[in-house]
């Protein structure tokens, strides 16, 4: 068989196998590195949250993040279809599996470690008379990066038929290896010894050497999705609902500051600490995003009427927005568990009861005030994330009581208007919500039930927050009167006031 029909022959299945078969190899080699090398323990350490982040949140980001690094330089350096580069590589990816073996045979298993120094690691890795052992890179992944490389140029060349082009790729391979083996390095300016020390939110060098690399992996992907179809990315990107994400995110923050007002903890502002309140933001609104992407396939119909930003309505491609679907969620539970093992426990429980909400045969947005009170509880979801940060497994045993009411009650009532838009679709889907119920906006008396209940939600805030009361009533006043006399209320206006009020609630807590 010819070389160039060998790689045809890889690049022939379905994507997904190619996926499956990342994460497996990828995870024998994580296996066989924690047996093999120094270490000689299965799974590192003893079992531990740290051990746990390590084995399944760490190590895999690394090699992920670095397989998604190569195959975008060389589908970029080829203009070749990322879609054969990844079956390809993925082929490739297997000689990870030996540096374990070959070190184990030369060493009896090294401490493989991130470099410790930069001038050394970039200058000498290619030179086989200088040992980089004292800098923490042993001769395993020297010599299987040089065949990876090797192995990618000649792919190159197999493609273009140019020596020029098979050089650039093994030279953009190596480099990009390198760099991904040496960001931590390079982010420490050189001294890794005085970023990675205990302390902070993200407090052990574990969960701040996965945050780096989680980040590079959001970036990364993002990348390779636009690359994968770049059509289907546009009407992915156009269906975000940021007013949403803003919501959610904005609620983990406001957690965390609540908390740590509460406790009276302080937090140097800082590289790590940034990072961390990034991840908190990220995790619930990025959360809301993966739902929304569920709740997309089963509002179809619903959709039709409405109008709505459904891309699915639009023609993209179900497969690509399932896949993406699946990816935000898997990244929402990594970054949530590199804050902490609780905030992974609040996140996994906001995505199940993002299942509930939208997929049948529950499906339970069909039942007025039962589906915003699912909604409630994602809120209150969403500020224990931010609590968790403090309070870590006593998170909900030191959330104020008065404030879960007071957002149960109001939220369960307040949040339906965001059905207002929907009400045709869903009285034509047996969806049953408040605003199908409750108003008819051919009259003023016929919308005047709905606009009352609508005040009354944030009066009911006020029942268990009394210093809120001036702002409920003003936020009340606001809402009847526009509800009533505004014949197609816009759910941007609703969302629009309840940030503000929400605002407004917030500095009432924390003064």
């Amino acid at each position: 068989m010819k070389t160039s029909d060998f790689f045809q022959s890889l690049e022939r299945h379905n994507i997904f196998n190619y996926i499956f078969l990342i994460i497996t190899i990828i995870f024998i080699r994580i296996f066989f590195e924690g047996v093999l090398e120094g270490w000689h323990n299965i799974g590192y350490t003893r079992f531990s949250y740290r051990s746990v982040l390590m084995y399944f949140v760490h190590f895999p980001l690394f090699y992920i993040t670095t397989f998604l690094f190569i195959t975008l330089i060389i589908t970029l350096i080829l203009n070749e279809s990322i879609k054969n580069v990844i079956r390809a590589a993925s082929i490739g990816l297997i000689l990870i599996i030996f540096v374990p073996v070959i070190d184990v045979i030369l060493y009896g298993g090294c401490y493989i470690t991130y470099p410790s120094r930069l001038e050394k690691y970039f200058l000498h890795f290619l030179n086989p008379f200088v040992s980089l052992l004292d800098i923490g890179i042993s001769a395993g992944p020297r010599i299987i990066i040089v065949v990876i490389s090797f192995f990618a140029g000649l792919y190159g060349y197999m493609k273009r038929k140019t020596t020029l082009k098979a050089i650039l790729v093994f030279f953009s391979t190596l480099l990009a290896i390198l760099f991904s083996g040496g960001v931590t390095t390079i982010i420490a300016g050189n001294q890794p010894e005085n970023l990675y020390t205990s302390g902070g939110i993200l407090y052990s060098d574990t969960q701040k050497f996965s945050a780096i690399y989680a980040i590079f992996f959001l970036v990364l992907f993002f990348l390779t999705i636009y690359l994968y179809s770049k059509e289907d990315f546009f009407q992915l990107i156009n269906s975000i609902r940021p007013e949403r994400i803003a919501l959610y995110g904005g609620l983990g923050i406001g957690g965390f500051i609540l908390a740590r007002n509460q406790a009276g903890a302080f937090y140097k502002f800082n590289f790590f600490n940034s990072i961390a309140l990034l991840f908190i933001f990220l995790s619930c609104g990025l959360g809301f995003w993966a739902l929304q992407i569920l709740n997309d396939f089963f509002d179809i119909k619903t959709d039709i009427y409405s109008k709505q930003r459904n891309p699915l309505l639009k023609g993209i491609e179900k497969r690509y927005y399932s896949m993406c679907g699946i990816f935000i969620s898997v990244l929402v539970l990594i970054i949530s568990v590199i804050l902490n093992y609780q905030a992974f426990l609040i996140m996994f429980t906001f995505l199940l009861l993002g299942v509930i909400y939208s997929v049948p045969p529950l499906r339970l947005k069909r039942f007025p005030l039962l589906s915003t009170f699912i909604l409630s509880i994602a809120v209150l979801l969403s500020l224990g994330v931010g609590y968790s940060v403090i309070y870590g497994e006593k998170t909900f045993h030191e959330f104020p009581e008065p404030l879960i009411y007071a957002l149960i009650t109001g939220i369960t009532i307040g949040f339906s208007a965001k059905d207002m838009s929907d009400i045709e679709g869903d009285k034509n889907n047996g969806i049953i919500t408040l605003p199908v119920l409750l108003y008819r906006k051919e009259s003023l008396m016929g919308r005047l039930p709905y606009s009352l209940l609508l005040g009354l939600s944030y009066l009911l805030v006020s029942i268990f927050l009394p210093e809120v009361l001036p702002g409920s009533l003003v936020a009340s006043v606001i809402t009847v009167i526009y509800t009533l006399f505004r014949k197609d209320p816009t759910e941007k206006f609703y969302f629009f006031l309840m940030y503000i009020y929400g605002i407004y609630l917030f500095f009432n807590l924390i003064t």
